[in-house]
């Protein structure tokens, strides 16, 4: 499997007030800190600067001193999402790798061994959306959030863009090494499926039968997925 390009944090550019000093970089990361706590609790309409301070535990001054207006500072706030969002893609990558070397001793041509390989990746799928909902709920939230503060501001777009490129390049290329023959197409099939998964799991909270019918989902589409893998392509 070829190494995907990592996105930096260096490549990541916030534009409000830069700190000089590490004290002060650290309230400043506070404010945003902040900010994306009340964007997960009272959405973004909920992003005030006398909330952020009170929030924050910082003067009301602080947040216009690092941030000319709201705009500005909900922009910075979700960049500070992208950089989260990355490292939990740098994450998700390592997880992925990991399960290649089982999934390539399995001779997917014979038809136990492919269901078996069906059952293993739908877990490891289910086992990623389930764990998102269990340690990253801010995380899920956040990414709706995201996804809507992207239409309708051109920065925040720009960052979602970085953040699904780099999501679709370790996709793509798990696939490619699985032996996809479309790998493309099949990727915006899985980020798709996954996405719309997420935002069901955020509707059904603990519902159990929620994840049931979730695991039957994932186990549905890679039996569908299956028969365009080939085996003999399979690179790791």
């Amino acid at each position: 499997m070829e190494p995907v390009r990592e996105v930096t944090v260096n490549e990541l550019q916030y534009q409000g007030r830069k700190a000089s000093r590490a004290k002060s970089e650290q309230r400043r990361r506070l404010i945003l800190e902040a900010t994306m706590r009340i964007i997960v609790r009272d959405g973004v309409r909920g992003v005030r600067h006398r909330a952020i301070a009170s929030e924050a535990s910082v003067p009301l001054a602080a947040t216009t001193y690092y941030f000319k207006d709201i705009r500005e500072l909900i922009a910075d706030a979700f960049t500070l999402y992208t950089e989260w969002a990355l490292a939990y893609v740098s994450r998700f990558t390592e997880e992925f790798e990991s399960i290649l070397p089982q999934l390539h001793q399995m001779d997917l041509s014979v038809a136990g061994e492919q269901e078996r390989a069906v059952q293993f990746l739908a877990d490891e799928l289910s086992r990623y959306c389930e764990g998102k909902l269990a340690t990253d709920l801010t995380m899920l939230i956040s990414e709706q959030a995201f996804r809507y503060e992207a239409c309708i501001d051109e920065r925040v777009k720009q960052l979602a863009q970085m953040h699904r490129e780099a999501l679709f390049d370790i996709v793509s290329q798990f696939l490619t090494a699985l032996g996809s023959d479309a790998a493309a197409e099949d990727t915006d099939i899985v980020m798709a499926l996954l996405q719309s998964l997420e935002y069901q799991m955020l509707l059904d909270g603990d519902n159990a039968e929620g994840v049931v019918r979730i695991q039957r989902v994932l186990v549905r589409f890679v039996r569908l997925l299956m028969p365009r893998l080939k085996p003999s392509n399979t690179v790791l």
